[in-house]
C-alpha cells in the first residue's frame, strides 16, 4: 500500500508513520507538509490513500479533497485533525473521504480507519465483481450480522480485517499487535470465529513445548 501523509507538524507525521509501519511493515510513505507539495507528489505517483489534515498553512485539507476529485484521481482520503466543526466533517464526507479522526486518537481507532480503507479498496479490485455483500460492508448498512452475547461487533471486525489483510496465518499474539487489542480478547473472537467456521486453525509444533496456534480467514467465508 501507498500512503501519503500530508501534515505540516513533523511529530504528527511521525507518530502516523509509526503506526503505519506497526500495520504493514511493507508501506510505502510519502510526506507533504503543504497542499501545492502533496499535488506535486500526486501528479507523480499512484497513491492508494491520503491522511490529510486540515490546517495546513496557506491551504487547507478541503481544498486538497476538492482538488484530487476534480482530477478524478483514484484514492482514498481520511481526515486526522483537530477541527471537529460540523461543516468541516460534512464537508469532506460530501467530497468522499472515508473517515475522520479528531485528534488525538488512539491507535486502535487508527487501525481501524486503515483497514476499513484495505478492505475498500479490496472489494473494489477491477479484477473481481462487486456483490451487494461487499457494497453493504464498505458502507456498514444492510443486515446485520448476529453474534453471541460477549462478542462485539466492532471488534469482530477489527479481528477479521487483521487477519484479511495479513494475507497469511497469524497467531493472537500477532494479531494483537497489530490491532492493538489484548491477546486474551484476539484469541477470543479467533476461537468464535473458527466455531463459526470462517477461520481455520492450524498447528505448528516446534522443536521443544506446545504447538503454535495460528489462524487465517476463509478466502471464500
Amino acid at each position: 500500500m501507498k500512503v501519503l501523509i500530508v501534515e505540516d507538524d513533523p511529530m504528527v507525521r511521525t507518530i502516523n508513520k509509526g503506526y503505519l509501519k506497526k500495520i504493514d511493515s511493507h508501506v510505502m510513505i510519502y510526506e507533504a507538509s503543504d497542499v501545492e507539495a502533496a499535488q506535486r507528489i500526486l501528479e507523480k505517483e499512484s497513491v492508494d490513500l491520503i491522511l490529510l489534515d486540515v490546517y495546513l498553512g496557506e491551504g487547507s485539507g478541503p481544498d486538497l479533497l476538492t482538488w484530487v476529485r476534480m482530477e478524478a484521481i483514484d484514492v482514498e482520503v481520511v481526515l486526522i485533525t483537530a477541527d471537529n466543526s460540523y461543516e468541516t466533517v460534512s464537508l469532506v464526507f460530501r467530497l468522499g473521504a472515508v473517515d475522520y479522526l479528531i485528534k488525538p486518537f488512539s491507535y486502535a481507532r487508527f487501525s481501524e480507519a486503515i483497514l476499513k480503507v484495505v478492505q475498500k479498496r479490496k472489494n473494489l479490485s477491477v479484477n473481481r465483481q462487486i456483490n451487494q455483500e461487499d457494497i453493504d460492508r464498505m458502507l456498514m448498512t444492510g443486515k446485520e450480522q448476529t453474534f453471541e452475547k460477549g462478542i462485539n461487533p466492532m471488534t469482530y471486525e477489527i479481528v477479521k480485517d487483521g487477519l484479511i489483510v495479513s494475507g497469511k496465518p497469524k497467531t493472537a499474539q500477532e494479531l494483537a499487535d497489530v490491532t492493538s487489542l489484548a491477546r486474551v480478547t484476539v484469541r477470543r473472537y479467533l476461537e468464535y470465529m473458527v466455531e463459526q467456521g470462517v477461520v481455520e486453525e492450524e498447528l505448528n509444533y516446534g522443536k521443544i513445548g506446545r504447538p503454535n496456534k495460528y489462524y487465517v480467514w476463509k478466502e471464500h467465508a
